[in-house]
Formats: C-alpha cells, sequence, structure tokens
C-alpha cells in the first residue's frame, strides 16, 4: 500500500494545512488563498465573513502579511487598508506575532482570533 504524503512547505502546503484545519471551501485565487472563516470572538462573533491570505512562497518560513476581510468590518487598531480583491474587502495590515517559535497554520489562526477579539 503507497502512503500518499501532504505537501508542507509552499503553496500547495499552505493550502493543505489550511484544509487540515477545517477550512475545506478554500479557493485559490492568484496568490491568494480565499474561504469562510467563522468569527469566534470579539464584536462580531458567530458572524460568517470570508477571508483571503496571500500565500507565501517559502511557507511556513514566512506568515501570511495579513488577512483581506469581506465585508468591511474595520479594526479599532487602525492599519486597514483598501484590498486587490474589491470595495467590499479591506487589507488589515497585521503581522503575525512570535512566528519563529511556531510556524504552523493553527498559529496563524490564533493570530486571527486575536484580531477579531480587538475588533
Amino acid at each position: 500500500m503507497t502512503t500518499v504524503q501532504q505537501p508542507t512547505v509552499g503553496a500547495a502546503g499552505f493550502l493543505a494545512a489550511l484544509a487540515a484545519t477545517g477550512h475545506d471551501d478554500v479557493t485559490q485565487q492568484g496568490e491568494l488563498a480565499v474561504f469562510t472563516y467563522r468569527v469566534e470572538v470579539g464584536r462580531h462573533a458567530g458572524e460568517e465573513i470570508k477571508l483571503a491570505l496571500a500565500i507565501p512562497p517559502d511557507w511556513p518560513v514566512s506568515p501570511p502579511p495579513g488577512p483581506h476581510v469581506s465585508p468591511r468590518l474595520g479594526h479599532p487598531d487602525g492599519a486597514v487598508h483598501a484590498s486587490p480583491l474589491g470595495a467590499e474587502w479591506e487589507y488589515w495590515s497585521r503581522p503575525a506575532q512570535n512566528w519563529v517559535t511556531d510556524r504552523s497554520m493553527r498559529a496563524y489562526l490564533r493570530h486571527l482570533r486575536t484580531l477579531f477579539a480587538r475588533s
């Protein structure tokens, strides 16, 4: 019996890691992974939104730079910019903290929960 090894690096590794966390509706749009995200904490808890993450070509050495969010929710800490995905999207410039200690998709999703806890 042959065992199929999931990719762990680059774009294929990024998409596999995202799928392994239960995000099974991921579509790749150019260099972005777009998926539905249920906000777990904060003012928008329970809402389903769309997130788009830039796929780092050197994943997992580098994390995505920050999420693209739709609909536009704003963020109290600022650093919210227009997104190239269109008027209904915004980009939150929020780099993941302590990436060198845990370079996993689960760590990046914890980072997102922290961002939404403050939104």
